[in-house]
């Protein structure tokens, strides 16, 4: 597979064991389509799946994960700490090896045309999709969440992309689009004051120039105020500097960063930025980790051997 973008849907669901174990093994079956990870909250009520493979293979699994969250998720019964507007909050395309993101979003768009036309479901495309400046931020076509949806639709400016004009109560609506990868992170709190997330989490989105999105929310099964982070953009900001933006914030209440619990896939060159930074290590060739210097030889003996 010489072009590989994946595709990482964020699903309602987080607390049914057994209806996410059986639609990962359903995927698994699919010719061709490669399974990466499942990432599982039940604090947020979310599972983020992430999966690859040929286009037919993906836009099989696509139309699987739809079918299936539809009809288990019933979003006038569900709650979670995370924003979200359907049973299929958001199913983003990311070029990674070999794919620009304007292939990715030509698959994108193309598979949003047939979700909406089989599923009967309002679709907004978001990220490098996006039709309008406005929903290119999944932020913005959140705000007021599911609650709030049905009246938001009858505003023209939030008129679906795709799809009927009206809001299904049981499913919501769904976004789709093409985005650069994303870093995911959970912070938890050493306090049970969630005033303090709200306050850390509003500090590091807004000097982040864009490039950080930051959920407060109230982790029950810890009893710890938390924080969900989304870097955009890590190479604009570093998983280090945005951690130690998150610790300086929230030593203005006292309060230390209890634990960072990191959701989803991880690109490896995150981790090695934050190792050089914390380390204090300078001029490191990362052809000299013995990883990547064995892959390189393997990879020149795949090529050159007989």
């Amino acid at each position: 597979m010489s072009t590989i973008i994946a595709c990482v849907p964020n699903i309602s669901e987080g607390r049914d064991q057994r209806f996410l174990d059986d639609l990962a093994a359903r995927l698994r079956e699919i010719p061709n389509l490669m399974m990466l990870d499942v990432a599982v909250d039940q604090a947020q009520n979310r599972t983020v799946m992430s999966f690859t493979g040929t286009r037919e293979a993906i836009f099989e699994g696509g139309f699987l994960l739809y079918e299936q969250a539809l009809k288990h998720v019933d979003m006038r019964e569900h709650r979670g700490d995370y924003p979200r507007v359907g049973a299929v909050d958001v199913f983003p395309f990311v070029p990674l090896k070999n794919a620009t993101i304007k292939q990715a979003k030509e698959w994108s768009v193309e598979f949003a045309t047939q979700v909406a036309e089989r599923f009967k479901l309002p679709v907004y495309l978001f990220g490098e999709s996006a039709r309008y400046r406005y929903r290119r931020d999944v932020q913005n076509i959140r705000q007021g969440e599911y609650e709030g949806f049905a009246e938001k639709m009858k505003d023209l400016r939030w008129k679906p992309d795709l799809g009927p004009d009206s809001f299904p109560a049981d499913s919501g609506v769904t976004m789709i689009g093409a985005r650069h990868p994303l870093l995911s992170f959970k912070v938890f709190l050493g306090s049970r004051d969630e005033s303090i997330a709200h306050h850390v989490a509003h500090c590091v989105a807004d000097t982040s120039g864009g490039h950080i999105r930051a959920y407060p929310a109230k982790d029950h099964d810890r009893d710890l105020a938390s924080i969900s982070v989304a870097i955009t953009n890590f190479q604009a900001a570093p998983l280090y500097r945005v951690v130690e933006n998150l610790r300086l914030e929230a030593r203005r209440f006292g309060v230390e960063i209890r634990k960072i619990q990191l959701t989803g896939l991880v690109p490896e060159i995150v981790l090695i930025e934050a190792a050089e930074y914390y380390l204090g290590v300078a001029g490191f060739d990362h052809a000299d980790l013995l990883e990547r210097n064995i892959q390189q030889h393997l990879n020149e003996q795949f090529l050159f051997g007989e």
